[in-house]
Order: structure tokens, then sequence, then C-alpha cells
């Protein structure tokens, strides 16, 4: 699996998880709307385009702020978005997880 494929699975991970558990409004909405953005940002990479890949990138910082700034948030969703946004960005750094791969290996 790519890093664009598995941006577009957090992306609909992202989605759907606003409905397994308690959100406040306003992250519900973050949650859609991010997710829909990535999915569509992770189609785009996964069709040869780069700006799949910054718009990735923007929209995991985007989610961890969100998820920062915050307030009243409930744990899982705190934790969910801030982890979601942390892989959405590391994979948009990355060409392909074999990338990934070599650059561990070479630490």
């Amino acid at each position: 699996m790519g890093a664009r494929a598995a941006n577009a699975v957090l992306g609909l991970w992202l989605f759907f998880s606003t409905f397994l558990w308690r959100h406040t409004p306003a992250q519900r909405v973050t949650g859609w709307v991010i997710g829909v953005i990535v999915v569509t940002a992770a189609l785009t990479g996964l069709s040869g385009a780069k700006t799949g890949r910054f718009v990735n990138a923007a929209a995991g910082a985007s989610l961890m702020l969100s998820s920062l700034l915050a307030r009243g948030l409930d744990a899982s969703t705190f934790w969910n978005h801030l982890l979601v946004g942390f892989a959405l960005v590391l994979f948009a750094m990355a060409a392909n997880l074999q990338a990934l791969r070599r650059r561990r290996a070479d630490l």
C-alpha cells in the first residue's frame, strides 16, 4: 500500500469516526470536511499529481492544530484527530512507504 492509499484510508477513517463517539459540533464538521479533502487529495495524488501530497500535509497540520486548540473535546476525539493528523503529515512527506522504511533503516 502506497503513501497516497494510506492517506485515503486515513481520510475515510476520519470521516466515519465522527459517527462512532461523541464529538463537539465543530469537531464533527472538521472531521467530515478534512476527511473528504484528504480522500480527494489522496486520489489526486494516486493519479500522479504532487499537489495531493501538499494538500494532505496541510490538512493533517490543520487537524492537529484544531485538536490542540479546541476546548471540551472528548479524549477519544482529541487523540484520534491528533494521531490521524500526524500520520497524514508523515505520509505526505514521503514519496511512498518504501521511502519511509529506507529513512528508518538509515537512522
